[in-house]
């Protein structure tokens, strides 16, 4: 998926997020190779940012998290079937690739690209 049908594809999934009662909330759409290789060293990415670039570098990759209305707080780590009801949506119906799994093993959930 290229940049332009990534912002597409993901405004429409922020949309149809809204319109099911989510509080989306858009982040890292663009990350420095700073950024990237301090989430690398940090065990948060298996991209170091140089040799292997991640695709939030180039625009072609989002994290969305969720704002919480009850405790009025971001929701930093997806629940885990709302991950999967999320990503499901985005793979069949906005053609996104499936959940990325990181190097030290967890699912990265609001990973989207």
């Amino acid at each position: 998926m290229n940049r332009r049908e990534l912002t597409a594809n993901i405004s429409a999934l922020i949309q149809q997020m809204i319109a099911e009662g989510e509080q989306p909330i858009l982040d890292y759409v663009l990350r420095s190779t700073e950024e990237q290789q301090r989430l690398f060293k940090a065990g948060l990415s298996s991209c170091d940012g140089i040799t292997k670039k991640s695709r939030h570098q180039s625009v072609r990759a989002a994290d969305i998290y969720l704002w919480n209305p009850v405790t009025k707080k971001v929701d930093w780590q997806w629940d885990p079937a709302k991950a999967e009801y999320w990503h499901t949506v985005w793979v069949e119906k906005y053609g996104g690739d499936p959940m990325v799994v990181l190097k030290n093993g967890k699912v990265d959930y609001p990973h989207f690209q």
